[in-house]
C-alpha cells in the first residue's frame, strides 16, 4: 500500500442491523428537515428524522442564525402553514418576534430547540439524534434504506420514501443522482452573541427591515472598511446587527470566508480561522466602538454557517427570471420573496441585491433529482441557478419548502407516486388545507418595475441617541 491521499483501502464487508421501518426517513433535522418531517407523520407517514446534533434547527439553533427571513413581502404573508406554527409555538415561549411588518423574524436558539422538538414529538415523528448518515442501499433504481454511524456502531433504516434535508445532497450524492457545485461558493459565516452591550445607544439599529433590508450602520461599517483596507482585520459582511431579546445582548452576523463545507479538511481550516477570528473582531469592536466598550462573548455558532455546497440536478432549475417574474407553476409547494443577495467571497461586497417586487413561486420539481422514484430533497441543495438559489436558500423559505416535500413524501407512500410522476393537484390541495400558501394570485405583468438596492444604512445615530 502506498501513503497519501492517493492510497485506498478495502472496508470489510459486513452485516447490518436494520434498526427500524418506516414509511418516511427524513436525513437532516435543519429548517427544511424539522418542517418535513413534521409534514410527513401529519399526513399519516410513520416518519424517522436522523439528526447528527442533539437538537433540531439547523442553522437557525447551531449557527445562530436570525432573523428568519422572510415570512411575509410588502405587507402580505406568503409563508404560512407548519412553519409560520413553528415560529408561534417559540413566539408563545418568549423565544420569537412574529409581529415585525417584515416577516423577518427573530429567534432565540435555545427557545427555538425547544418548541421545534415539542412540535416533532407531538406530530409523532420519531427522533433519532447523534446519528450522522453514511450511506444508503439502492435496489432498481429506488433508495431501499440509510445507513447511519452513531455510538451503536453503523445501523440501517428501512423506509418507502427518503427526504435528503442534509443540506448537502449527501443522500442524493450516495444514491448516485448527478448534483453540480458552483466554482466560487458563497462564504461561511460564524455567528456570535455578545452581552454587555449598550444596546440603548444601538437602538437606531434595531428596526425592522424595509424591502427585506436589514439595516446596517454605516458609521461602524465604514471604520471596519478603514481596517481591512490597511490589513488589520479580514473581509467581513454587515455588520448585521441584531436585538436578542434582552437588553445588553446582541446577535451579529460580521465574520466572513470563503470555504467549502463540503470538503472537511478545507471546512475545519476554516472553522480554526473564523473562531480566531471571531476574538480579534470582538477585540476591535471593544476599541473602536463605544456601544461595544463593556461587550464580552456569551456565545458562538457550534458550527460555522453554511450558504451553499451541492446542488441536486432537479426536475426544474430555478432560475432568476422566476424571481422577478413569477410563473403559474402547476406543482408550487412553497414561495419566496427574499431580496437576491450573494454574499462575496472575496471582498466585504454583497453581489447582485435585487428586491423581487412581489412574491415568487417554487415548483416541486427543483427538490426532485431528475430520474428520482422516491427520493426528494427540500432546503438550500436544491436546484436553482446563482440568482435564483440567493433569494430561495432563506430559512423561510426553506421551511416552507420542508412542508412542501413532507407532504409530498407521504403522497407517495399512501398512494403510489413516484417523486417524477408526482400528483401535483392532489399535492397542492393537500398543501393548502393543512395552511401552507401556494396559490397563483403572484404571478403578475412581466414588466413590473424591479428595483437595483444597496445597504440601508444609517450613517449616524438620532441625535437623542448620540454617545460621548
Amino acid at each position: 500500500m502506498t501513503s497519501g491521499h492517493s492510497a485506498t483501502i478495502r472496508e470489510p464487508a459486513k452485516d447490518l442491523r436494520v434498526a427500524g421501518h418506516y414509511d418516511v426517513v427524513v436525513c437532516g433535522g435543519g429548517p427544511a428537515g424539522l418542517i418535513a418531517a413534521v409534514a410527513a407523520a401529519r399526513n399519516g407517514a410513520k416518519t424517522l428524522l436522523i439528526e447528527r446534533y442533539g437538537f433540531v434547527g439547523g442553522m437557525s439553533t447551531s449557527a445562530l442564525v436570525t432573523p428568519i427571513s422572510e415570512f411575509r413581502h410588502f405587507g402580505k404573508q406568503h409563508i404560512g402553514g407548519i412553519p409560520f406554527e413553528l415560529l408561534k409555538k417559540a413566539a408563545d415561549l418568549d423565544g420569537a418576534n412574529v409581529a415585525l411588518e417584515s416577516g423577518n423574524f427573530p429567534v432565540n436558539d435555545e427557545i427555538l430547540k425547544l418548541a421545534a422538538q415539542r412540535l416533532l414529538l407531538e406530530s409523532g415523528v420519531t427522533l433519532l439524534y447523534h446519528a450522522w448518515f453514511s450511506d444508503c442501499v439502492m435496489d432498481d433504481g429506488r433508495i431501499t434504506h440509510v445507513i447511519v454511524q452513531n455510538k451503536a456502531g453503523r445501523v440501517a433504516y428501512a423506509a418507502r420514501v427518503f427526504i435528503d434535508c442534509t443540506g448537502d445532497a449527501d443522500l442524493v450524492r450516495a444514491a448516485g443522482f448527478p448534483t453540480v457545485k458552483g466554482d466560487v461558493l458563497q462564504p461561511a459565516t460564524l455567528w456570535f452573541q455578545l452581552g454587555g452591550v449598550d444596546t440603548d445607544a444601538l437602538d437606531y439599529l434595531f428596526r425592522d427591515a424595509v424591502d427585506g433590508m436589514l439595516p446596517v450602520s454605516a458609521v461602524i461599517r465604514n471604520r471596519l472598511l478603514e481596517l481591512n483596507a490597511c490589513n488589520e482585520i479580514p473581509i467581513f459582511g454587515g455588520p448585521w446587527i441584531n436585538r436578542f431579546f434582552h437588553d445588553g445582548m446582541v446577535s451579529i452576523n460580521l465574520l466572513r470566508e470563503a470555504t467549502d463545507a463540503s470538503d472537511p479538511e478545507w471546512f475545519t481550516r476554516t472553522e480554526c480561522s473564523l473562531r480566531e477570528n471571531l476574538h480579534l473582531m470582538i477585540d476591535v469592536l471593544r476599541r473602536e466602538f463605544p456601544e461595544f466598550r463593556n461587550c464580552w462573548l456569551a456565545k458562538s455558532g457550534i458550527q460555522t454557517g453554511v450558504r451553499e455546497s451541492y446542488h441536486i440536478v432537479g426536475l426544474y432549475q430555478l432560475q432568476k427570471d422566476d424571481i422577478l417574474v413569477p410563473k403559474a407553476f402547476p406543482d408550487t409547494i412553497a414561495k419566496g420573496a427574499h431580496v437576491i443577495d450573494i454574499h462575496s467571497s472575496s471582498s466585504n461586497e454583497q453581489d447582485g441585491l435585487v428586491v423581487p417586487r412581489q412574491e415568487y413561486n417554487v415548483p416541486l420539481r427543483c427538490l426532485v433529482p431528475q430520474g428520482s422514484i422516491n427520493l426528494v430533497t427540500a432546503g438550500r441543495c436544491l436546484s436553482a441557478d446563482g440568482p435564483g438559489f440567493g433569494s430561495v436558500r432563506v430559512m423561510a423559505t426553506c421551511m416552507a419548502m420542508g412542508q412542501g416535500a413532507g407532504t409530498a413524501a407521504a403522497l407517495a407512500v399512501s398512494h403510489g407516486y413516484s417523486m417524477s410522476e408526482m400528483n401535483f393537484e392532489h399535492l397542492r390541495e393537500t398543501l393548502i388545507a393543512q395552511g401552507a400558501v401556494v396559490d397563483f394570485d403572484n404571478v403578475v405583468n412581466p414588466q413590473a418595475p424591479i428595483e437595483i438596492v444597496d445597504y440601508p444604512a444609517v450613517e449616524k445615530m438620532p441625535a437623542a441617541l448620540e454617545t460621548t
